[in-house]
């Protein structure tokens, strides 16, 4: 699968799940399409981009990436459970069902330990604060 059908696979089932995203969709070089879609309050950017043929998920904020996660596809087919799993991930995340961590030294990222160890990994001086999507 080349960057152009990989892309035409993806993005319209993203955009069935998500309408959403629609109006916030970009044609890169290379038939590639980012999403960046901002959160109510602006205070984070979630992005999506169908780049070297594998998703790409990520947030941004005061215009530098801080985490972001690849979903690779290691065949020349798009499996569909990955792309459900993605799906899923999304949904999770936009509808508060994930808690999205930010320090004032790493940025943001979405918690996979429990809050506990993220506290008890925290840097000297490092402020650890706890949101969900709605509240950014």
């Amino acid at each position: 699968m080349n960057q152009k059908e990989f892309t035409d696979y993806i993005i319209p089932k993203i955009i069935d799940r998500f309408p959403q995203f629609k109006d916030f969709c970009t044609d890169k070089s290379n038939d590639i399409i980012d999403i960046n879609y901002e959160s109510t309050n602006r205070k984070l950017i979630f992005w999506l981009t169908t780049q070297d043929r594998e998703i790409t998920l990520g947030f941004t904020h005061d215009n530098k990436s801080d985490w972001h996660i690849h979903f690779t596809q290691y065949t020349e087919d798009v499996p569909d459970e990955q792309l459900e799993s993605i799906i899923e991930f999304i949904k999770n995340l936009l509808y508060d069902e994930k808690i999205i961590v930010h320090s004032n030294i790493s940025g943001y990222w979405v918690a996979e330990d429990k809050i506990d160890e993220i506290i008890k990994e925290n840097e000297e001086n490092e402020i650890i604060e706890f949101f969900i999507w709605s509240e950014l």
